[in-house]
Parts: C-alpha cells; sequence; structure tokens
C-alpha cells in the first residue's frame, strides 16, 4: 500500500507540475525568429501565452495600425523580454500565428485552392485583417476564395470544365471519391461572404446552390448518381429568400431573353438564300432552346452545351448556327451580369 500511495502521490505532482508549466510563456517553434526586433505575446484556448518574435517592419509593412503602435518611442515602463520591447495582445494565439504565416511563407499556407473545407488561416485572417487594416493580407485570402467562387463568366467555364474532367476520373475509378469531398461547400462561402463582407464571391456561390436539390443532404449514400450537396443548416432564412427569389428569376429572365422575335427578322431576310435556308429552323431551335432553359436548374450550362457541342446545331446552316451562337453568348453574359440583381446581392 504505501507504494501505491508513493505512486500516487507521484503522479498528482506530476500533473500539478504540467498544470503550472502550461501557464508558462511558450515561445513559438518557428515563428519565434532569432533576428526579429519586437516580441508580441498572446492567450491561447487552453489558458497560457504563446510567444511571437517577428520584425518590426514586416508588421509595420502589412498594418498601419502596428505601425502606429511601434512608433511610440520606448520608454522605461515599456515591457522587455529577452531583452525586446515586448507587445501584449489580447487575440487568440492561433489567430496570430495564422496572420504570421502569411506575411512570411504565404504561398505555401494558400496553395490548396479546391477543397470542401476552409482552412482555419482563412477565418483568422479575414478576422483580424479587419482588425489591423491589413489589407494586402485580406486580400491574398479574397483571390484565394475568389478562385473556388469565380468573378467572371470565362473564370466559371473554366472551373466548370476542371470540375468535369475530375467527376469524369471519378466514374473511371473503381471506388470513386464524392466530389463533394474535394470541392468547396457554397453555403460556407455564403456565410463567409456575409461575415467579412465579400461580396465578390456570393453570385457564383449562390448561382452554384440553385442548381443543387434540397433533397439531397450531406453524408447520406447516393449510389451511382453521386449528386452535388451543401450544407443548407449554414444559411440564414434571409438567405434562402434570397436563393428562391433568384432561381425564379433565372428562369424568367433567360425565357425572356429567347424569346425568338426579338433577335429581329433582318437577318432571316438576309440570309435566307443560303443553304436553302429561309431562317425558319432558327426559330425552332431557339423556342427548343428556350424551353429546355425553363427545365434545367442549369441555365448558363445548358446554354453552354448548344455552344461547345456543334451536333447540336447541326440542323442549321452555318449562318443560323453562328448567329444562334452569337445570341447564346450574349444571353449567358447578361444572365451572369445580372447575378447579383436576381438573388438580391450587394453589387
Amino acid at each position: 500500500m504505501p507504494l501505491l500511495s508513493n505512486q500516487i502521490q507521484s503522479l498528482t505532482q506530476l500533473e500539478h507540475r504540467e498544470s503550472e508549466n502550461s501557464w508558462l510563456p511558450k515561445k513559438h517553434d518557428s515563428l519565434y525568429l532569432f533576428d526579429g526586433n519586437i516580441v508580441l505575446t498572446a492567450p491561447t484556448k487552453s489558458g497560457g501565452t504563446t510567444v511571437f518574435r517577428v520584425h518590426q517592419s514586416m508588421l509595420s509593412n502589412h498594418s498601419p495600425i502596428f505601425a502606429n503602435m511601434l512608433k511610440t518611442p520606448v520608454r522605461d515602463e515599456v515591457q522587455m523580454y529577452d531583452g525586446i520591447r515586448l507587445v501584449r495582445l489580447t487575440d487568440d494565439a492561433e489567430e496570430i500565428e495564422s496572420v504570421f504565416k502569411l506575411m512570411y511563407i504565404h504561398p505555401l499556407v494558400l496553395s490548396q485552392r479546391l477543397s470542401r473545407h476552409v482552412p482555419p488561416i482563412v477565418h483568422h485572417v479575414l478576422k483580424l485583417s479587419n482588425k489591423y487594416e491589413m489589407s494586402e493580407l485580406r486580400q491574398a485570402v479574397v483571390q484565394l476564395l475568389e478562385t473556388q467562387w469565380p468573378t467572371s463568366l470565362s473564370q466559371w467555364d473554366r472551373l466548370e470544365s476542371e470540375i468535369a474532367v475530375m467527376a469524369w476520373d471519378q466514374d473511371c475509378d473503381p471506388i470513386p471519391l464524392d466530389l463533394d469531398d474535394s470541392l468547396p461547400e457554397p453555403a460556407l462561402a455564403i456565410k463567409l461572404g456575409r461575415e467579412f463582407h465579400i461580396p465578390s464571391i456570393m453570385p457564383a456561390a449562390f448561382y452554384h446552390l440553385s442548381r443543387l436539390s434540397i433533397g439531397h443532404p450531406l453524408h447520406v449514400p447516393r449510389g451511382s448518381l453521386r449528386q452535388r450537396t451543401a450544407d443548407w443548416n449554414l444559411l440564414t432564412a434571409a438567405d434562402l429568400i434570397c436563393l428562391i427569389m433568384g432561381k425564379e428569376g433565372l428562369s424568367m429572365v433567360a425565357a425572356s431573353l429567347l424569346v425568338p422575335d426579338c433577335w429581329g427578322d433582318e437577318t432571316v431576310k438576309t440570309y435566307w438564300m443560303e443553304e436553302d435556308c429561309r431562317g425558319c429552323r432558327r426559330s425552332e431551335m431557339v423556342e427548343q432552346i428556350r424551353w429546355e432553359c425553363k427545365r434545367t436548374s442549369d441555365v448558363l450550362s445548358t446554354l453552354r452545351q448548344y455552344l461547345t457541342i456543334e451536333s447540336l446545331l447541326s440542323p442549321m446552316c452555318k449562318t443560323c448556327s453562328h448567329i444562334i451562337k452569337t445570341k447564346l453568348k450574349g444571353v449567358r453574359q447578361t444572365l451572369w451580369a445580372m447575378l447579383p440583381l436576381l438573388f438580391q446581392l450587394e453589387v
């Protein structure tokens, strides 16, 4: 019994020492730089303190808030650490770590473009970049998000082509992965856009959501179909209203832009002699495309198919085919430009 009692006492003393050590300041493994000329401390979630040693010039170049703070002459009452001026921050140490990592090694930190899970560094940098006015760091994160949620139709088309290749590769894989595991989550993007005021990523995220069915929730086996999904619980009631309004608006606007009569009759008179074509087939084809756009949840993709798959316009003469393609390109650009209005977003 005395032996057991001694073991218990030793374990208790060890736990006590570890508890005491957790409260001691701890130098960061990679961000306590030997040639740094400013020391900053930040509290950890566990109640400890992390110590960073970085460069005043780096902080000042990225943040006018830090620049003004560090301009203050060092006085006798200023605290020192390892002989260097010490600044105590109230921000979480993990958030500060993310900001410093982006400052020093940002190409590697933001290297993962397509991923369902937004790295913590994105949240941390967006939060602190607003507080400390770090516009360059914020822009680096925003640019990463804009590669996931493009701001132009041409970028959207390139991303869709890339995803189509991924889907094709997975179909050929004997154990295919769910695309949702590899692609950004639209509802989370909307939440980020709202919280940190990033309006540029919202139209693409809302449009992608409008293509999905709420009947395909997350983490539900979907067999060979593997429909794309979203975390619908992340959306607010206001976001859901915007989504419904935009989805209905897309169908209505597309239908109004694809009325054959609004394309004019002059082209019919001008090109009617080519290959014995009088333009009547063109009107029938436009009506067919219009009908398909009413039925589809992805108007941009449907219109793009008629631009890229030659066989779909094979009944047309070359002139009519060219006219239709030119008009469809204009319709797609108009729809893309109207996404913020249709989904009631900030411009």
